[in-house]
């Protein structure tokens, strides 16, 4: 790093030096060490091409008198200056000619430069469209795979549905049974029985399912066979039951005992939602779940639908709209 032949500080950026174009001693640019005014210094940044002395090779260099005093008097010194206007225009015109040429050599040069910089985002933005539009096309691909995936996922998942509701084909729910703090489920059943006009002898088994908070639990009823189910389903129907008969010690209870198709809970929650768009929203006038299928009909000439999925009631709903 250069140090100043004045302070023999080193040199840095805010405190640069300047060199002696006889002797090339360097010292600090400023009014202490170099010796000069602080106009003198404003001078010599604005002018790079202007040559600086020191204070030490100025007392080398020799003196030469300041008054001059020609041998003879030379009469024609008064006479005017003659000015070759042709050749001074010429000298002129060859100067901003050459100004000319390297200001257009220079322009054609960056032209150049940026042309070439211009090409090579010509040749990144193709690359990327190309990029783009592989992905665009591997987006699809695997749009439509997904849709496939979900479409026979949803018929697998319907599948495993419909397969647990076949299950149930035996089976009837009672509902609407408040519980017992000591029942007996077989004495309730045996007694729907009596007032259906079945035989206590077709009821399998008989449990009280676990209802939600604050609900009265159902009861399931396993019967020897479908055909028997569907005329226990068939009789409730004909016949008008209450909780005082069917239960001893509720005499009072005349509150109705419904009798139906036992659902999985897929099944239930697929028929509620159904009730909900298809007969509060849509004015559909039957909505009903017969033999393991939910089914709907808007009036009394309209055809019956079957709805196996929110699809389907999503569906009639955009079929509406």
């Amino acid at each position: 790093m250069s140090k100043c032949d004045s302070c023999k500080r080193n040199l840095s950026k805010s405190s640069p030096g300047l060199e002696c174009c006889k002797c090339e001693r360097i010292v600090h640019l400023n009014p202490k060490c170099a010796g000069l005014t602080n106009k003198q210094i404003t001078a010599l940044k604005a002018a790079p091409n202007l040559e600086w002395t020191c204070h030490e090779c100025q007392q080398e260099l020799p003196r030469q008198p300041s008054i001059i005093t020609p041998e003879e008097d030379d009469d024609e010194s008064d006479a005017p200056v003659q000015i070759d206007a042709k050749k001074l225009l010429s000298n002129i015109s060859k100067d901003v000619e050459r100004a000319i040429k390297n200001e257009m050599a220079q322009l054609h040069e960056s032209l150049q430069f940026h042309s070439a910089k211009l090409d090579e985002a010509m040749e990144c933005i193709e690359g990327f469209k190309k990029t783009i539009k592989a992905l665009e096309r591997k987006n699809t691909e695997l749009t439509n795979k997904n849709n496939n995936l979900e479409t026979r996922v949803g018929a697998l998942e319907q599948r495993i549905q419909e397969a647990e509701q076949e299950k149930l084909g035996k089976y009837i729910e009672i509902s609407n049974i408040p519980n017992q703090t000591k029942e007996d489920i077989q004495l309730i059943t045996e007694n729907i029985a009596n007032k259906l006009n079945q035989a206590k002898q077709d009821i399998k088994s008989a449990r009280r399912l676990q209802g939600r908070k604050e609900q009265t639990a159902n009861i399931l009823i396993e019967l020897i066979d479908e055909e028997v189910k569907e005329k226990w389903i068939t009789a409730a129907r004909n016949t008008k039951l209450i909780v005082a008969a069917v239960i001893p010690n509720e005499k009072t209870n005349n509150n109705a005992v419904y009798v139906r198709e036992a659902m999985t809970k897929h099944h239930k929650q697929l028929f509620w939602n159904a009730k909900q768009e298809l007969k509060n929203n849509l004015n559909y006038k039957y909505v009903w779940f017969k033999r393991g299928l939910i089914k709907a009909r808007k009036g009394d000439n309209d055809k019956i639908i079957t709805l196996r999925s929110i699809k389907d009631i999503h569906a009639l709903t955009n079929n509406k709209e």
